[in-house]
């Protein structure tokens, strides 16, 4: 096929291809989209491809893509899907008044922390900083850091949080 039987074949066929990839697919775009990479394929193939078979070639092109289309969907909505139920057994919306509670517990926890043990207690836990990095930041021992979290843990037992 030569390249002014592709513009003929174009303009024949662009429409109704479009208007048969709507029979499968609802988002228009999708339907342009699938039909202009049917009618590159043919351009980058004109060689080998007879003006006879044109037709035929481009509609199996046209529904193939089609069909690719709906299954990527299908494999893209299952996946979608899965994300949600793992992320719903992280996180329930019904959970974040009892965990905004547990943080408030704990910020009332925190302030009534003397100093230093506060600020080891923060450094320690919160950050995720070394005994021996925390003990180096303040100039003071690792035994010093250890006695200062074995104290602030010993406080927020006795509380009796609910957490």
């Amino acid at each position: 096929m030569e390249r002014v039987e592709f513009d003929e074949v174009f303009r024949t066929y662009y429409k109704p291809l479009y208007f048969f990839a709507r029979q499968f697919l609802t988002d228009s775009d999708e339907c342009h989209d699938i039909v202009q990479n049917a009618f590159e394929e043919v351009l980058g193939n004109l060689v080998s491809i007879q003006r006879t078979t044109v037709r035929q070639y481009l509609y199996i092109s046209v529904r193939n893509a089609c069909i690719d289309f709906i299954r990527h969907q299908g494999a893209h909505q299952t996946y979608i899907d899965f994300v949600k139920a793992m992320n719903d057994v992280y996180y329930n919306p019904d959970d974040a008044l009892f965990l905004r509670e547990r943080e408030q517990q704990i910020e009332e926890v925190l302030a009534r922390l003397p100093q230093p043990t506060r600020d080891i207690f923060i450094a320690c836990y919160v950050d995720r900083k070394r005994y021996k990095e925390v003990a180096s930041k303040m100039n003071v021992s690792v035994t010093v850091v250890k006695n200062h979290i074995m104290k602030a843990l010993k406080m927020i037992r006795g509380l009796n949080l609910k957490i």
